[in-house]
């Protein structure tokens, strides 16, 4: 079976529209995966439904694609909230990247006083852009309607300041309880916010204060993870005990989808 490209839209279509595409999107479908003029591919809404469309036109730099009838429903976004630790550049890419494809509706990086060279306002904002980035081609492969909200860079006070009134799990090696097994004990239906240390972790004083500000600390097992790959296993773990991930791509559309 061939890929099918997909690409985003920021409006509710309507059938059998024509949709004029980005320039670097356009780019992507004339120049990357060389597209043609009657190809199919699939358009992306706001909502998350999914519209079968073809190639109307396209040049180097403008194409043109016009819609089917019916969309059908797109991946839905979970009520979830990660928070990774600041890490090499490379490895936040990889976790902002599987969080969306899972359909994590919020990512937040935050600095804790392990953290080593913490961005300027400036070089975060630059890198922000690129977490961006990384977010929409994940949306496109995975089929998101939505992007995740990418937060950061917060302090540890401003990180407990998010958490709120969320049932926050903090993943710490030496913890005690298993995530699983906090999960599973869930007694409320607060939304959910998975909390990962940085490279070197979490020091005792900021696990307290953690725990002060009415987080869980869990363990994912008896290894030590890297920061993005905790993210990336809690994540799927949580969506899969929590029934995320029940619901198939025959399942009718939804609206309303809430947003972390």
């Amino acid at each position: 079976m061939s890929h099918t490209f997909r690409y985003l839209i920021d409006h509710a279509p309507t059938p059998g529209e024509r949709v004029a595409l980005p320039a670097h999107d356009a780019h992507h479908l004339a120049r990357v995966v060389r597209r043609r003029v009657g190809d199919p591919v699939e358009v992306i809404g706001p909502g998350g439904e999914i519209w079968p469309a073809t190639v109307a036109s396209i040049t180097a730099d403008a194409a043109v694609l016009e819609l089917g009838t019916a969309p059908r429903r797109g991946a839905r976004r979970a009520p979830l909230l990660v928070c990774v630790g600041l890490c090499d550049w490379g490895r936040l890419d990889t976790a902002v990247e599987k969080c969306t494809e899972l359909g994590v509706a919020r990512i937040a990086v935050f600095a804790g006083r392990r953290s080593q060279r913490v961005p300027t306002a400036d070089a975060w904002q630059r890198r922000r852009e690129r977490l961006c980035r990384v977010a929409q081609a994940a949306a496109r492969q995975s089929g998101q309607g939505g992007l995740p909200e990418i937060d950061g860079i917060w302090t540890l006070e401003e990180l407990c300041v998010a958490l709120g009134a969320r049932h926050a799990i903090v993943l710490d090696p030496g913890a005690a309880t298993p995530l699983i097994g906090a999960l599973a004990d869930r007694a409320d239906d607060r939304p959910l916010a998975l909390v990962v240390g940085p490279d070197m972790g979490f020091d005792a004083a900021e696990l307290a204060r953690l725990r002060a500000a009415g987080a869980e600390v869990c363990h994912l097992g008896d290894t030590t993870l890297r920061a993005e790959t905790a993210a990336i296993v809690a994540a799927g773990i949580t969506l899969a005990v929590t029934g995320h991930l029940d619901v198939g791509p025959s399942a009718p559309p939804t609206h309303g989808e809430t947003n972390a």
